[in-house]
């Protein structure tokens, strides 16, 4: 399930000293560039960081996550990620799209950012989530409750009368 992050820790992020390094927020170490920092706003208490360090021939990923379970981290060298932590990116003139991806003990998190702007002269609209997949779950596996529940049309939000319609753009 997406869950939204809080802007303001994400903007804590992006802040920096008067020396002009990053100011690494909690998760990532003093050593390190926080790239992106945020709270899962849902009532597990998840923070999520991705910090950089190193220089450029070895240049380090970290993603670190904290919550009431506990927490844990996925770390590796850039040129040697594929596997465990990737990265995509989508752009179009209406839309951007970043994906970031990682894995740990058979669990997949993935954090999204998407900068979407349907009116060129209007406000582009910023947005960021987090989605923790669980292990071993197949793609489109809950297609198989179409045959046992209705399918509401898409346009109608669920869990609502039906006289409440989502608008569509």
């Amino acid at each position: 399930m997406p869950l939204a992050f809080d802007f303001l820790a994400i903007l804590a992020a992006a802040s920096a000293s008067a020396s002009g390094k990053t100011v690494p927020p909690y998760l990532c170490d003093q050593s390190e560039t926080a790239v992106f920092f945020g709270h899962v706003e849902d009532d597990l208490g998840l923070d999520v960081a991705v910090c950089l360090s190193g220089d450029d021939e070895a240049k380090s990923v970290t993603v670190r996550w904290s919550g009431e379970g506990g927490g844990d981290s996925v770390s590796c060298l850039a040129a040697q990620c594929k596997g465990a932590i990737e990265y995509s990116r989508y752009t179009s003139p209406h839309q951007t799209i970043l994906q970031l991806a990682w894995t740990k003990d058979g669990h997949v998190q993935r954090l999204y950012q998407t900068l979407e702007r349907s009116d060129l002269s209007g406000e582009a609209v910023s947005k960021s989530s987090h989605v923790w997949e669980v292990a071993g779950a197949k793609p489109l596996a809950l297609i198989a409750i179409g045959d046992t529940l209705p399918e509401r049309p898409w346009h109608k939000p669920l869990l609502a009368r039906d006289d409440q319609e989502r608008s569509v753009p």
